[in-house]
């Protein structure tokens, strides 16, 4: 029922409804118009969606991902959907260091900060080699405009224009990427030529798991 409540929700929204919508046979309501959303593809991050308790007006907020396909009616729906409860609230440019995992239950490693030119902080996010793919990123804090990792790359101009206050670098080897952290949460994101997201990733933080003997 809440999968079907979240739907129901954000068509409301597609809508430009603007008001909390209530969860079913629950005393809560969600607000997506105050979370942070990004997307690439067929996937959707919503970060730091708000959930209140009506009868105690408090408000928790929760980080949330889905993929978007279609059921055999040919009906938009959710898949692979899943949520945490959000951490106290940091910096979007304050990437956590450790192992996170993508929707598809791959290992992620985040690394740093290190210093960098001026005084900038740069992250390394790796995905080790699985089924033959591997993704291997470096981003950098501080503004787009003077972002040493980006200079050079395909659609580095667009993308200039109109970048927000996130860290920037290159994914690939040759491909502009940001990152930002909310709570447990990475969202990596990748730009095509024309400086428009073309792939995003969902990092959820968890323990690293154990080798095995």
């Amino acid at each position: 029922m809440f999968k079907k409540s979240i739907i129901a929700t954000t068509m409301l929204l597609a809508s430009s409804t603007v008001f909390a919508a209530d969860i079913d046979n629950t005393n809560l309501d969600i607000s997506f118009q105050g979370a942070h959303f990004q997307g690439a593809g067929n996937q959707i991050s919503m970060l730091r969606v708000p959930v209140t308790n009506k009868e105690t007006g408090k408000t928790q907020f929760f980080d949330m991902s889905a993929q978007f396909a279609a059921d055999k009616n040919g009906n938009l729906i959710f898949k692979k959907m899943s949520s945490v409860k959000s951490v106290a609230f940091a910096s979007a440019n304050q990437l956590v260091a450790g192992h996170y995992i993508d929707t598809s239950g791959r290992s992620w490693y985040v690394d740093g900060p290190s210093a960098g030119a001026d005084g900038r902080l740069v992250w390394v996010i790796q995905m080790p080699y699985v089924s033959g793919t591997s993704y291997n990123a470096q981003v950098m804090s501080g503004s787009f405009s003077e972002n040493e990792l980006t200079k050079g790359l395909s659609g580095s101009d667009k993308l200039a224009k109109k970048a927000s206050a996130l860290n920037y670098g290159v994914i690939g080897g040759d491909d502009i990427a940001s990152a930002a952290q909310s709570g447990k949460m990475i969202s990596l994101v990748r730009y095509s030529s024309k400086g428009v997201p073309d792939r995003n990733w969902t990092l959820r933080m968890t323990p690293e798991p154990e080798k095995e003997d």
